[in-house]
């Protein structure tokens, strides 16, 4: 069976396609696109008309790719952008209409437990306890423990777009604004207790943030196993990255930070201060996530009835 899961977060759209294999996951196809849901959401608390259409031309760019595979199943979830805006009913609108398919809009408490989920899916990666950090546009996840054994879960307001529209305002940021940033992060993450003997615990890293440092270390991307990332690596990154302007970040690597150029400089600083938080040398970086994650939901719930399927009402 071919299943597909969309994740809507606050800077990409994520499609990923995959085959079950029993209980297990087979990526056939994945791709990404920048819509930037969170485009000033903190300021207005709202999502833009201009967001809304670039999810649209989005949507229906992967409603095409959903037919062409003969997908049988579809899952459609929001995150932080998705729980805080006063338009939640436009964005499911968009979906609706492109898609014939309901949104759901995740909780942090869900998002954090299956990225979890999701990155440990991956092969070859560590096994034993781990705290697992998804730094997104619009939050931040940290989940301690394993799956199905969670010690400590949070979301945090610690997004790369939220923080680069609050404290950066031109590029490349000045020491100042770096330290306001800097300075907002530790007081966040100093709040949170942390899980004990952190370092019994294997840091993982999910998603954007984690997984373009991590490509940008090991000129490999897309990433076909986990990649353990030094402390020193990060620092290296973010220090790199804070000193330049978005075009000259971009023109590291095209095709992979045409989108995040502006916000990644903040997703190495918020990696490199959860690393000192918790006194971590290394962070195994993982190629799966939270669309992942979500299918193995799906299968876990013994679904049987199909959400969306090319051959039914919803595409055809």
């Amino acid at each position: 069976m071919r299943l597909a899961a969309i994740d809507l977060g606050t800077n990409t759209a994520l499609l990923l396609i995959a085959e079950v294999t029993g209980n297990r996951l087979i990526p056939s196809y994945e791709t990404e696109r920048f819509v930037r849901l969170g485009e000033g959401l903190e300021g207005r608390g709202r999502i833009s008309p201009a967001a809304l259409e670039r999810l649209r031309q989005t949507l229906m760019a992967y409603r095409e790719l959903l037919l062409a595979y003969n997908v049988a199943t579809c899952i459609v979830a929001a995150t932080s952008a998705g729980r805080e805006a006063e338009n939640q009913d436009a964005l499911q609108a968009v979906v609706a209409d492109t898609l014939g398919l309901p949104l759901e809009i995740l909780s942090g408490e869900e998002e954090a437990r299956w990225s979890m989920a999701g990155a440990l899916a991956a092969p070859a990666m560590p096994q034993g306890p781990c705290l697992a950090v998804d730094i997104g546009g619009g939050s931040t996840e940290l989940i301690a423990g394993r799956p199905g054994a969670i010690t400590f879960l949070r979301s945090l307001p610690l997004g790369t777009v939220r923080l680069t529209e609050r404290y950066f305002h031109r590029f490349p940021p000045t020491p100042a604004e770096v330290v306001l940033a800097q300075e907002h992060i530790c007081s966040v993450l100093a709040a949170q207790p942390l899980p004990h003997a952190p370092q019994s615990y294997t840091l993982v890293g999910i998603a954007g943030t984690c997984v373009s440092l991590a490509a940008l270390e090991t000129r490999r991307f897309p990433l076909r196993e986990p990649v353990a990332l030094s402390r020193e690596a990060i620092y290296h990154w973010r220090d790199r990255l804070l000193g330049m302007k978005p075009e000259d970040i971009r023109a590291l690597w095209p095709a992979l930070l045409a989108g995040r150029a502006d916000v990644l400089p903040m997703g190495a600083l918020l990696l490199g201060e959860i690393v000192a938080w918790g006194g971590w040398d290394l962070c195994y970086v993982s190629p799966f996530g939270l669309r992942h994650g979500l299918l193995l939901r799906w299968l876990s719930m013994g679904q049987t009835e199909q959400i969306a399927s090319p051959a039914g009402p919803t595409f055809g």
